[in-house]
C-alpha cells in the first residue's frame, strides 16, 4: 500500500510540475536564462538514537564561476524517530549580492525552518521526502538602496528518488529530485509559485560518512515582478559528511539544503 501510495504521488508531481511550468510560460514576457555553480557541505552529527546536529554552507557562483551569488549558512538540531523518519528546527544567514547597491555589496536574510524528513523505498528506488516551512526576514532592495525588511513565508516539498545500479557501494547511484516552493507573505503578490527545482545526476558514497551528489540542477524561478522569469541553468556539487554514535546510518536523510 505504501509503495502504491508513492507511485501516485510521484506520477502526480511529475505530471502537474510540467504542467504548471507551461502554464507560466504561456503568461511569460521575459525570460532571463542564467548559468549557475552551486556547491556546499552539508553534515549530520549524530549525537545518539534520536537526537542530532546539522551545520551547512553553501556557496552560489552567477555567470557560472565569474560572479558571487549568494553565500548560505545555516544551523539546526533534529530528533530520529527511527532509521526513516526524522524532524528537524535550524537557522539559518544567507547574503545575496547585489551589486547595484551603493553602500555594500550583499544583503543579509535571515531564516527559520522546520522540517519533516520521510525515506521509504519502491521497487528497487530509494526515496525521500522532505516537507519543510520556512519564515523568512530579507532586505527591501529600492534601485540603489535597501529600504528595511519584509518578511514571508515558504512551504517546500522534495521529493527524491536514487537507484542503485550495482551492489558495490563505490558505484554511484543514479539521482532524480523535484522541489516545488511556494511563499506568502505580505509583498508575495505576483509570485507565490516561487520556484521549480529539478535535478538529474549522481550520488556516490564514499566511505566513513562521507558522499557527494554531482549533476544538473536546473531552476525556474518568477521574480516578483510578475512578467519576469529566470530560468538558472546549474551546474551542483554537493558534499555530505556524517558523524554517528547511533547504530543507525542516515547521511542520506540530509537532503541538499537550497537558497
Amino acid at each position: 500500500m505504501k509503495s502504491k501510495i508513492l507511485l501516485c504521488i510521484f506520477f502526480f508531481l511529475f505530471l502537474v510540475t510540467p504542467s504548471a511550468y507551461s502554464q507560466e510560460n504561456v503568461q511569460t514576457k521575459q525570460i532571463n536564462h542564467n548559468v549557475h555553480t552551486w556547491n556546499g557541505l552539508l553534515t549530520t552529527h549524530r549525537l545518539s538514537d534520536n537526537w542530532g546536529v546539522t551545520a551547512d554552507f553553501i556557496i552560489r557562483r552567477d555567470d557560472f564561476l565569474k560572479e558571487p551569488g549568494f553565500y548560505f549558512a545555516r544551523l539546526g538540531g533534529g530528533y530520529w524517530f527511527n532509521d526513516n523518519v526524522s524532524v528537524s528546527g535550524a537557522y539559518g544567514n544567507l547574503w545575496l549580492y547585489r551589486p547595484q547597491l551603493r553602500d555594500k555589496n550583499f544583503t543579509l536574510e535571515y531564516r527559520f525552518d522546520q522540517q519533516l524528513i520521510v525515506a521509504s523505498s519502491l521497487w528497487k528506488f530509494n526515496v525521500t521526502q522532505r516537507f519543510r516551512i520556512e519564515s523568512r526576514w530579507r532586505e527591501i532592495v529600492e534601485g540603489d538602496q535597501t529600504m528595511g525588511r519584509t518578511f514571508s513565508e515558504r512551504i517546500r516539498y522534495l521529493y527524491t528518488f536514487r537507484l542503485p545500479i550495482s551492489k558495490k557501494p563505490n558505484v554511484p547511484q543514479l539521482m532524480f529530485s523535484n522541489e516545488v516552493l511556494l511563499q506568502f507573505g505580505k509583498h508575495i503578490v505576483n509570485n507565490p509559485l516561487d520556484q521549480i527545482r529539478l535535478f538529474v545526476g549522481i550520488r556516490q558514497s564514499l566511505g566513513k560518512g562521507v558522499a557527494y551528489d554531482f549533476g544538473y540542477f536546473p531552476i525556474y524561478q518568477q521574480t516578483g515582478a510578475g512578467n519576469v522569469y529566470n530560468l538558472n541553468h546549474t551546474m551542483r556539487l554537493l558534499f555530505y559528511f556524517s558523524t554517528n554514535k547511533s547504530k543507525l546510518d542516515n547521511h542520506n536523510l540530509q537532503m541538499e539544503e537550497q537558497e
